[in-house]
């Protein structure tokens, strides 16, 4: 929802005469970290804001100071690919060329285009030589593919206007989570029974321990 919201803001940007709105790294990084609402990325700009001040502090670090935290940072990024579905290859030669064209070309935009357009070459082909021999030829572990749609979830609208035209008060949320205080405690299933107190809680945990 958020690459939709991203490309809607731009769309409707460039109809107004306005710069692109688009997220940048930081704003990704928000996302992935559960920020919706922008707080995020305003607060990374604002320490962006007062880091230029420390500009020249910052530019008299020589680049071999710096090469140790990017060996860190790399090493935590590769760990990515083994999420990646190396059993087939038209999912994995596409991922195997983005990482080599990256270091390579010294851009992350030509490994990213390269991967794209490979991915979509190969799978591509692969869709016009199945239906031309009606299924015969089919290239090997083509069962396990990685599944994937231009469908978005909940329809062509992100799932939280569906929640909210719903009458949903925590629309952002995926499922309602009720708002129990610490003093109520939260209800909870053991051996079946819900709970709805720390002390029965305690009573239904001590009760489980004795049947074990």
């Amino acid at each position: 929802s958020s690459y939709m919201v991203d490309s809607i803001t731009i769309a409707v940007g460039a109809v107004m005469g306005t710069p692109p709105v688009t997220a940048f790294v930081e704003s990704g990084a928000g996302i992935g970290e559960g920020g919706k609402t922008g707080l995020t990325a305003m607060s990374a700009g604002l320490c962006f804001f007062i880091s230029i001040f420390f500009a020249p502090i910052f530019a008299s670090i020589p680049p071999w100071a710096t090469g140790c935290v990017l060996i860190l940072v790399g090493s935590m990024m590769v760990q990515a690919a083994t999420d990646i579905n190396w059993r087939y290859l038209g999912d994995s030669v596409p991922a195997f060329v983005t990482i080599a064209l990256m270091p390579f070309t010294y851009s992350i935009a030509d490994g990213l285009i390269g991967g794209i357009c490979l991915y979509i070459l190969i799978n591509t082909l692969v869709w016009l030589i199945e239906k031309a021999t009606f299924g015969r030829v089919v290239p090997p572990n083509k069962d396990l593919k990685e599944p994937w749609t231009w469908r978005s979830e909940g329809g062509i609208m992100p799932p939280w206007v569906g929640r909210l035209a719903k009458g949903r008060k925590d629309f952002w949320r995926r499922t309602p989570h009720p708002s129990v205080s610490d003093a109520e405690g939260v209800a909870e299933r053991i051996d079946g029974k819900t709970v709805e107190s720390d002390h029965d809680t305690a009573v239904a945990t001590g009760r489980a321990e004795k049947t074990t």
